[in-house]
This record gives structure tokens, C-alpha cells and sequence, in this order.
């Protein structure tokens, strides 16, 4: 990961290809993106200087930004931070972490050591999917951060809501995963062409098909220069693409635990692994949120909606 250095494109083609063989390293590889970008986009020339230093050496970079509701993360005036962090992917793997202190717009990001193994909570991850991505609660209690940016840069569009491109990517690379996998197992029983399978199966494999051109144009417009001079439209498409392949997620597990059936649902069965993971995955943070505000935005405009389907520059 010391490499996350690509084209917009190339990156989306990146993680859609790991998530395709592994969704907990494609999370960690997108945190590690999201944590550079961040670095290069609001850190000082000293700064940036460092983290990519570090990174280039194999450093792995993180960004965590979910609170513990009963003690949310805080900072004093010299950056001594309250508080854990949960959710946290890549405990014991991640070595720099980006952690927000604060609420709402004006969230502070702070830049800590993550390699403390006794701040580490791995039992606090009860889920049944992502069991591999090294998650859990990080206690940030009594440590000193390095403020990255001002309060509020975090928040910042098109780098916040619309880096949301990379969880499509992420996703996308997920159910083309669950697809190859549902295939090989139909394969493998002699029922591949069973006309009940392909009936299932086909519509959401056109679909994913089809939602890769758009993974592609949300990631170029949120890095490029219609990103820079439209940030909120830009996020509006990058959080289209991010639901797109949220419902297209569920859609195709649906579909292949009525193919593959109840051998899926097997602790040790890999593609129901592999679906669970999947859907750990998509269950991201502030859907309904996301939901109202692209519908806002893209029916709410007296030119209509023909504008949202042509690139800005």
C-alpha cells in the first residue's frame, strides 16, 4: 500500500479488483487512501513531506471516524485527545491513524501513533462479516495528536461525502466477487445452466456490468477539476454511485443464496463468507442521510434532471 499513488481511475480499478478477492484488505487499502488524500489535501508542505515519506517505506495509514457514543473523541488546546474510537479496521496493522475529535462540521483531524497494541479492543467487534479486516475500539485516552488542517476540513467537500466513490469501488469489487463465486459453485454442481439460475443471476450481473462506467465518472469527477469547482455535485454523484451499489449489493446476495441455497449459510461455507463480509460492508454510515439529499438535489433543479447526466466540465 505504500504505492496508493494513481489515477482516480486507476485506484477505483485497484480496489474494485482487490475487494474482488479480499474485502478486509480492500478496506484497509481504501483507508489508506482516504488517509492520503486527506494528508495531501489539507497538511502543510512539511507535512505532507512526512506522510508520504512514511508511506512510500510501507508505513499503513488509516482513518477512523467513528465514536464510542458514551465517551466520543476530544482534544484539548495541545492536542491531548479523550475518548475511543470504534469501528476502527486494521488494529495491530494500521501504524498512522486519522481520527476525528469534535461533532458535526467542525470535526478536528488529528494524526496519531495507532501501533500501541494495549489501545486495542479487538473483542468489542461482534459482527459476522469483515472478520478478517482487524477491527475493533482504539482507546484514545491520554494520547497526544498531531492537528492535520483546521476544524472543518474534514467535512470539506469534494473529499468527504464525495470520496464515497471508493466504498462503491469497494463494493462493486465485492458482488462481482460474490458473482464469481456463485458461478463456480453452480459450475462445479453441474447446474450453471439451469434456466432458475441464470433468471437470478443475470439481471444483477448486467447491473454490476453497467454501474462500473459510473464508479469511473464519479471517481473522475470528484478528483478532477469538476470536482475542485463543483464540490457539491461531485459528492452528490460519488454518493449516487455509493447507493447504486449499496442496493445492488443486496440485491445480488439475494440472488445467490437462492442459487447456491442453504449450504451457503454454513459457518464454513466460503462464498457465505464471503457474502457476509459483503454484507458487513455495505451497511456504511448515513445512508437515508445520502438518500434524501441526492434525491434533493438532483429532482429539485427547475432545468431538471438531464443536467446530472452530462460531465460538469
Amino acid at each position: 500500500m505504500s504505492k496508493v499513488d494513481l489515477l482516480p481511475e486507476t485506484l477505483a480499478l485497484a480496489l474494485r479488483d482487490t475487494a474482488r478477492e479480499d474485502l478486509s484488505i480492500a478496506r484497509l487499502v481504501e483507508g489508506h487512501a482516504n488517509a492520503l488524500q486527506l494528508a495531501r489535501s489539507y497538511g502543510k508542505a512539511a507535512f505532507k513531506c512526512k506522510i508520504e515519506a512514511e508511506a512510500a517505506n510501507g508505513t499503513i495509514l488509516g482513518v477512523w471516524g467513528a465514536d464510542v457514543p458514551s465517551t466520543p473523541v476530544s482534544a484539548t488546546g495541545g492536542g491531548r485527545l479523550s475518548g475511543a474510537k470504534r469501528f476502527a479496521s486494521g488494529l495491530g496493522v494500521v501504524d498512522l491513524a486519522f481520527v476525528t475529535a469534535g461533532a458535526g462540521s467542525e470535526q478536528q483531524l488529528f494524526v496519531i501513533d495507532a501501533s500501541q497494541s494495549q489501545r486495542h479492543d479487538h473483542g468489542s467487534w461482534h459482527m459476522v462479516g469483515m472478520q478478517a479486516s482487524q477491527s475493533g475500539t482504539f482507546l484514545c485516552e491520554g494520547l497526544d495528536g498531531e492537528p492535520l488542517g483546521s476544524a472543518g476540513d474534514y467535512t470539506r467537500e469534494p473529499h468527504f461525502a464525495g470520496g464515497t466513490w471508493r466504498i462503491a469501488a469497494v463494493s462493486l469489487g465485492g458482488i462481482v466477487g460474490l458473482l464469481d463465486r456463485c458461478s463456480a459453485v453452480l459450475r462445479e454442481r453441474g447446474q450453471f445452466a439451469a434456466e432458475g439460475h441464470l433468471y437470478r443471476l443475470t439481471p444483477v450481473t448486467l447491473r454490476a456490468v453497467l454501474a462500473w462506467p459510473a464508479v469511473l465518472r464519479a471517481a473522475r469527477i470528484a478528483e478532477g477539476a469538476a470536482g475542485a469547482g463543483s464540490p457539491d455535485r461531485a459528492a452528490t454523484i460519488s454518493i449516487g454511485t455509493r447507493l447504486l451499489t449499496e442496493e445492488l449489493g443486496q440485491d445480488t446476495i439475494s440472488a445467490a443464496e437462492r442459487s447456491v441455497g442453504l449450504a451457503m449459510f454454513a459457518d464454513d461455507n466460503a462464498t457465505g463468507r464471503y457474502a457476509r463480509d459483503l454484507a458487513c460492508y455495505l451497511r456504511q454510515a448515513a445512508r437515508d442521510a445520502f438518500m434524501l439529499g441526492a434525491g434533493r438535489a438532483m429532482l429539485g433543479q427547475p432545468n431538471g434532471l438531464a443536467g446530472w447526466l452530462d460531465d460538469p466540465f
